[in-house]
Order: C-alpha cells, then structure tokens, then sequence
C-alpha cells in the first residue's frame, strides 16, 4: 500500500517514540524501559536504520504505526490516519478499510451531536432528562458539556432519517450499530427514550454509546442499560469510559481508580477524582489490565458492598495482581468517621463533595481486604482452614516474591498459625498453568450456584464460555431455547450487552469469575470440540425431556379415550425419537 510506505518515509521512528518514551545511546541503537510492561532494566530496542523497535521483554515490535497502535490502544487505520495528518499525507479514498473505519467515525460523531442537542431542547422530554441527571443524579451542566451526554428520542425512526437527511448510507449507519434491521426488511434505532452517554476511545474519538432507560419507563421486563454491539471501532474489552479524560492524570500519579459505572464515574470526575476509569458493560479485562499499565503501578478497585461485588472485587483482584499491579480497595468502613451513609462512589458525592479524594487516598492493601473478609474469630477447624486456604491462594497469585512473603508472615501473625505450617500449605496447593499465563485464579464461590440438574449444569458451563469466549455468543444465541431461564439471560446479557435483571447480578458474577478457569492455554480446536459437545448434551436433555413430556401426554390421552389427541401426541414422539437419534 503506497500510503502506507510514503507515511513510513516521511515519519522518523526515533523521533516519533522519543516525543513519547524517554530513549538512551545505545551503540548504533537507542533503549528505554518498555512503555508496554513494567520493567527496571531497559529491554526496549529503537534501530534507526531499519525504523523498527522491538521490546525483549515482552516480544513487541514492529514499525512506527505498530508503535502508535500499541501505545494509543487503536486499530491500523486510525493509526494510519493520526500518521498521515502528522506527516501531510492525505490517504487515497479508495481504501475500503480506510474507508470503513473512518466513515463509522463520522456517523458516530454525528450521531453524538444529534443525541446532545436532543437533550437540550426545550419539550417536557428532555427537560426531564436534565431533572434527572441535574436534581436527582447530582451532575453539573459543566459535566453534562464536558462528556457530550445526550438524550434518544421516543421514536423508532428519529436518528436514523437524521443521518440519512445529513447524507449517510442506512447500511453504514446499521454498520457502526445505531440501528437494527426488523423481519419487515425496515430499520428502527437501536437507542430509543434512553438518556445516552457517548463512548470515546483512547484518542477522544466516539466510537459507540451506552444509553440509559429513562426512569419513568424502568421495568424488569426491559435492560435499565444497552450498549452498542460491537463494530469494527467498538470493542467493549478494550474500552475504559472516561480514559481519554483522565490518562495524563493516571500516568502523572501512576494510580488509576476503577469503578462500575459511567455515573460513579462522571460523580468522581466531577468532585475532583481525575484519574479515575470506569468499565462500560463487561468486566475488566486483560486487555484493560495491558493498556492501564503503561500508565499505572497502582490499581484502586471501588466495587458496591454486595455479594456480588464482593465476587467481582476477588476477580479483578486477582487478575491484576497476577499482571504486577499494586492493588487497593476502596475501605467503605472509612464513611463511618464522616457519618456518610452511602452503597456507592456516586451516593458518597452526593452525600459529602470533596470528601472522595481522602476516601480514595486511605484505601487499604487487597490482602488487608481479604483479611478483614476471610479471618473470622472464634471459627472451627474446619472453618478456619477452609478460609487459610482461600487466603494462601490469594498469596500464590502475588506476583512479587517479597510481597508474597511479607503477607505470608502477616497472616501468620494475625492468625497465630506458624510460619513453617502456613509454607507447607502453601506448598501444597497446586498452581495452574493460567498462574504462569498471568490470568486470575478463580475465587470462591462456596457452592453458591451447585447446579440441581443435569440441564443446569451444561447451561451454566456454557455461560461460563459465554463468558471466556466471545466469538461463541453467535452460535450459543441459536440454541438458547434449550438453556435454562437464568443462564439464558446471563448469555443473552453477554452476547448482546443488554441490562441483566438485579436478581440474576451475583449469577453473571459467578460466570464471569469461573469463566477464567476456561482460559488455560488450549488449542481452538479442543475448546471447540468441548462446546460442541456441551451443546449436543444440552440438545440431547431437552428432547429427552420433552419427550417424557409427551409421553405423560398420550397415556393422558389414553385415559381419556380421546383418539385424536393420542394421534398427535404419538406423531409429536416419533418426530421427537427422529430429532434424538439424529444427534
């Protein structure tokens, strides 16, 4: 590609990583620490003559506009696009790629600019939308501003023919996911009487939206949040709200506080928390975890009091332990000192602005978090050795040798276990191969969700892959009547972003924790070959069970001497028999 090498020319390599990495003399090449991965010895190699780099630490390399794709968290072409501006190069608009990516930029900014002045009309609509957010939610008009949020009509058609007045194409707007085509061939918005909260990637570029029912219309029946399916700009486990806001101020402290939601987010922006991060409709993520490490050492996890966020809080946790972070949890019990009743970081602003940033700056080591939450007093043996095990295995993962064994000797201490036992537990506990991989071990769930059927069981290990493995929400999708309710809704949440019911939340918790055990390295192909397997049992326990279904039916029918119906029900068994044994 003929932009691509001109850009290449024109752009020195050095240079180029220089404005963003500090580099060393070394002999004809130039060195830094990794902007990748942590590290103390430079391992990061710039080759002036040949224009690449390479990292020997963590295998990275590759040219200028791998660099920048690796540094800013973006895909080839914006890349391409940010390089070609910097090197006054206008690309041919021939490139279909470019093309795409550029165009469902576009589509989504207008659609941002549509969603805003919607919000700011002066009908009954959008004025209670700003009640909402202003007077019930606490936001700023300067907040409002300053994240462009915006408001989805109550129509089914109202962006669409916007963007299609304004010159865009219906197949491009379906494309970047504002709209959904129905059975009827036509194409109704996919945001509709949602408040609505633009998704910017790391360049301040949106590239998708989350948008929130308004309150008046909440249900059980309908998702409280949707988020944009994912598109060729939109990948939901690499986006982090707010990062575009607040990446200076998370590599000037090198400390990023996570927390649930765009609100706690906006609320903690809003009281003066600027290097805080929230994720938008799916857990963190390892490809969250790589891209605040260039930024951060250390991680302050803000998750709610539930047991459900308690599950979350031990995932994450261990994920980010296991890739070297230095973790802290939010200390909730801190609020007692400030008389502050509250379950969440947007309650605590409301409650007492200003006070976050002391909350946050006191929070405590995740070891000291895990004690408070596993050393019970007056426990059994049983009980007690129970919770030094879950304990030891929250030790095991540490990344760091001396932080391992100065938490080793405080649990000692706090539990009056000598050292030499708690080093023969510890032995003795067997670390997996997703230690070695850096991926988070599994925390307890204590029989919280033990499967009471067979079709349960296969249901809630497929929800599990659901989880681990997004490329097969397709095909579980086409299945989905033969899952059990629960585990459902936990694959529908995860495969299409919607809102999942409160009483499922500790259910999707559980999946998503578990799924990590699914993540041990395997070749696609086993992992396929058990999915497969998993959906032809659960196929073959539906028929089975509706065919006892039928067949309760004709000895019904018989009873009855209804003819008829024991005609039907005999044809609906025999076709059931003929679907069973083509399995």
């Amino acid at each position: 590609m003929a932009d691509v090498q001109s850009i290449k020319d024109k752009i020195d390599i050095v240079e180029f990583i220089r404005s963003r990495v500090e580099l060393q003399p070394a002999g004809r090449n130039l060195k830094a620490r990794c902007p990748f991965h942590k590290e103390k010895t430079p391992s990061f190699i710039v080759n002036p003559e040949r224009q690449i780099f390479h990292c020997f630490g963590c295998n990275v390399g590759g040219d200028v506009i791998k660099f920048l794709m690796q540094y800013e968290n973006i895909e080839f072409f914006e890349a391409l696009k940010i390089l070609a501006e910097q090197a006054g190069i206008e690309l041919k608009g021939g490139a279909a790629d470019q093309q795409q990516f550029t165009g469902l930029y576009d589509i989504n900014r207008a659609a941002k600019d549509a969603f805003h002045r919607y919000l700011l009309r002066d009908d009954e609509v959008a004025k209670e939308a700003r009640a909402y957010l202003i007077d019930e939610r606490g936001l700023t008009r300067e907040t409002i501003e300053e994240f462009e949020i915006g408001l989805a009509p109550d129509r089914r058609d109202a962006l669409s023919q916007k963007l299609t007045k304004a010159g865009y194409h219906i197949q491009d707007i379906d494309r970047a996911g504002l709209i959904f085509r129905t059975d009827r061939g036509t194409y109704w918005d996919r945001f509709r009487n949602r408040i609505m909260f633009p998704l910017y990637n790391s360049l301040g570029k949106v590239i998708g939206f989350s948008g929130r029912l308004m309150p008046r219309d909440q249900s059980e029946n309908v998702g409280k949040y949707i988020n944009s399916p994912e598109t060729p700009i939109f990948n939901k486990s690499k986006l982090l709200f707010g990062f575009h806001k607040t990446k200076t101020e998370i590599r000037e402290t090198k400390t990023v506080v996570l927390v649930e939601g765009q609100m706690d987010f906006l609320m903690m922006w809003q009281d003066g928390v600027k290097n805080v991060v929230a994720t938008s409709g799916t857990a963190l993520t390892l490809e969250h975890l790589k891209l605040l490490k260039r930024f951060a050492e250390n991680l302050v996890l803000i998750f709610d009091t539930d047991e459900a966020g308690h599950l979350a809080a031990e995932r994450t946790i261990g994920l980010a332990e296991s890739n070297d972070f230095n973790v802290l949890v939010f200390n909730y019990e801190e609020l007692k000192n400030y008389n502050v009743t509250a379950k969440d970081p947007a309650d605590i602003v409301r409650a007492q602005p200003g006070l976050m940033k002391a909350l946050v700056e006191k929070a405590y080591p995740a070891m000291e978090y895990y004690f408070a939450r596993y050393i019970k007093a007056g426990e059994t043996v049983a009980a007690q050795k129970k919770n030094l095990r879950i304990l030891l295995s929250k030790i095991q993962y540490i990344k760091s040798p001396v932080a391992r064994d100065r938490w080793l000797k405080e649990l000692g201490q706090r539990t009056g276990v000598s050292d030499r036992a708690l080093r023969e537990e510890l032995v003795g506990l067997k670390a997996p191969a997703r230690l070695k991989a850096g991926l988070a071990p599994p925390a307890p769930m204590v029989g919280l969700f033990e499967p009471k059927s067979r079709r349960e069981a296969l249901s809630q290990r497929l929800a599990m892959f659901a989880a681990a493995y997004p490329d097969l929400h397709a095909p579980l999708l086409s299945y989905q009547e033969h899952l059990t309710p629960d585990y459902r809704a936990v694959i529908y949440h995860l495969a299409e972003n919607q809102e999942i019911p409160l009483h499922l939340k500790p259910l999707l918790n559980f999946c998503v924790l578990q799924s990590g055990l699914l993540l041990e390295p395997k070749d696609d192909s086993a992992r396929h070959n058990e999915f497969a397997d998993l959906v032809r049992q659960l196929r073959i326990d539906t028929l089975k069970a509706n065919r006892r279904q039928v067949q309760k039916a004709i000895r019904e029918a018989e009873t009855n001497q209804d003819g008829a119906a024991t005609q039907a029900a005999l044809e609906k068994f025999d076709a059931l028999s003929r679907e069973l044994h083509g399995i």
